[in-house]
Parts: C-alpha cells; structure tokens; sequence
C-alpha cells in the first residue's frame, strides 16, 4: 500500500480517514489504490468503533410484490432509506443479520433452493460472496447472531416433508464453515431465535410456553418452561434477553433466573402487532403494523435517571418505506 497522504505520515493520514463520514466511504475508495486498501483493511471499521465514531444504519428487509426481496439501509437520523443492490441469483430471504462488518442473508431452504443459503454482503469491499452449505435442508427455522464471536446459530424448523426438527448448527463467518450442534429436547412451531448473556435462545414466537437455551461452552441445551406468560415477542437488547408482554419491556436475568419490567407501553396490548424491533445506539427502533394506524415506527428510549423505565416514543418513519418488513438488523461501521 503506497502513501495515504503524500504531505502527511500515514498514521496522520490514517487518522483523517477512520473520520469521514459513512455516506463518502464508496468515493474514497474510488481516489487511489492506497484508500481503497486503508479502507478494505479488517482494522478501518474496528478503528472507527475503538474511536466511537462509527455510525449505525438499520438494514430492514422487505418482502415486496414479485420474486425479488428488497433491503433498505435506514439512516435514522436523516429520516432516509437507501437500497442495497441484491444480485438477480438470491431470493427468498428469510433472516439477515450483520456479523463481523459483513451483512449476512439466509435463504429460504428446500428441494428447489437447496442447502447454499447463505449469501454475505462485505461493507469494507463492496462485493457479494455465496457461503457453505448448510447441512441440513429445513424450512421455518430459527437463527440468531454473536456478533462478538462472529457466528450465526441456527435451529429448529421443518423437514421437506413437513416434520419437525430438532438439530442445530452454527456458521462461522470468518472460516466460511458450519459446525452441527447437539439436538434441542423439543419440538416447537413459529420458530424465533436470539443470542443473548452469551447464549442461544430458540422459542415458540407464538406462545412462548416453551424455551430451549444452548450454552456454547457446555454444548448443551437447557429446557424453560412457562417462564415468559403473556409474552410475544424477544430479542437480543445490552446483552439480555428481552421480551414484549402485556406488562411492558421485561428483561431476563439470566444468572438469577429473574424477570424485571423495564419499559412501558402506550396500551395493554400494544405489543400484539409488532413486525420487528432493532437496538439502535441506546435505543430500541420498533416497527408496529394494525388495522387502524398502519405501519407506525417507535424509539423505547432509556430511562433518564437510574431505577426509571423506558419510555415509547412515536417517531416519523423512512422515506420510501415500501414493503412488508420481515427482518432487520443494526449495522456499526
């Protein structure tokens, strides 16, 4: 890699450029070969967290009319959505996530689509790449991210037959490999998966009677039952588990075994009709659909002194927002 900066030292001009902002990051690699490798180097996105100046965008995947899905990245401090050009060969995407500054799809899987279901979108070089097959073909399954370990679990679902599955797997992005885990204990329908106090958590989205966590270190599966009454939706929040129930924003102490409402909610039932829910920066980003009002957006906002709750907060959606929403994630970069 040549000079960054012909007048500046390359640790000056590594500095200048950790700090532009993300919408330029496309034109500085296209100024010389030396940007283009600062900027494709594993260390430039690490750097902009280690500084905390990374900027957070939020992929929301759409199920638009017609074979092809669509990807927004939501700027929510702009108010405005761009879309990221999906290649004419992946469809039907079920899961995405974003695991080691690369944006991660999951395809449906079956006769037709077969095993080679997962596709990986590099911010650092722009470019596409298809990962391993996974090894067992199911449909309606769970999958969940450590983003930390960069892997991407996945469990549950249904055979091509339409039996259900019990076994589990989990991708490593950086080897490009999976790795077959033990079988959960139990059999569940409407499959939603989170990784959270540095487990894998797969449960019934529906009724949530039951919940099967996987331990990585002890490599074993622990069954929960009718822990979480009155819930209907979780996800992974400050690294615990959380869910939405009539009661407000719960958070699971895992290591006590303990429920704590942390939010409140604008009515009893308001958490029925949520389509996703994202942490953005120290925010919760939940996207609602009704009858009544549509499509509405809201930021669960932390509590301004210690003890207190977070806060529901409406706030303006996307600009160009079209589509169902099926599944999101936080980029960092």
């Amino acid at each position: 890699m040549g000079s960054l900066f012909p007048c500046l030292g390359d640790e000056i001009g590594w500095e200048c450029l950790v700090r532009v902002e993300l919408n330029s990051h496309h034109n500085l690699r296209c100024v010389c070969k030396s940007w283009n490798a600062a900027l494709k180097s594993p260390h430039f996105y690490q750097e902009r967290k280690r500084l905390r100046i990374s900027e957070q965008r939020i992929c929301i995947l759409h199920d638009t009319p017609g074979p092809r899905d669509r990807v927004s990245l939501y700027d929510l401090a702009e108010k405005s959505c761009k879309t990221l050009a999906i290649p004419a060969e992946i469809y039907a995407i079920e899961h995405c996530h974003f695991v080691k500054q690369k944006l991660v799809f999951i395809t449906h899987m079956s006769l037709h689509c077969g095993r080679n279901c997962v596709w990986l979108y590099d911010f650092a070089c722009s470019k596409w790449r298809q990962g391993a097959k996974a090894p067992k073909l199911r449909t309606e399954f769970a999958t969940a991210a450590d983003e930390e370990g960069g892997l991407i679990y996945m469990a549950g679902g249904h055979s091509r037959l339409r039996e259900p599955i019990r076994s589990a797997s989990v991708y490593n992005v950086e080897e490009d490999k999976w790795v077959v885990l033990p079988d959960m204990n139990t059999n569940m329908n409407n499959f939603r998966g989170v990784f959270a106090d540095g487990k894998f958590y797969i449960m019934d989205n529906r009724y949530c009677r039951t919940i099967e966590v996987f331990d990585p270190y002890t490599r074993s599966w622990k069954t929960m039952e009718n822990r979480f009454s009155n819930s209907h939706y979780f996800l992974s929040a400050f690294g615990r588990l959380h869910c939405f129930s009539d009661k407000g924003l719960i958070e699971y102490d895992y290591s006590q075994d303990k429920l704590n409402i942390v939010g409140t909610f604008p009515t009893e039932d308001w958490h029925l009709n949520i389509v996703f829910t994202v942490v953005f920066g120290d925010n919760i980003f939940v996207c609602r659909w009704d009858t009544v009002q549509g499509r509405s957006f809201y930021l669960l906002a932390p509590p301004s002194e210690r003890g207190g709750v977070f806060k529901c907060i409406g706030i303006d959606g996307p600009l160009g927002f079209q589509g169902y929403s099926i599944h999101a994630a936080t980029l960092d970069l």
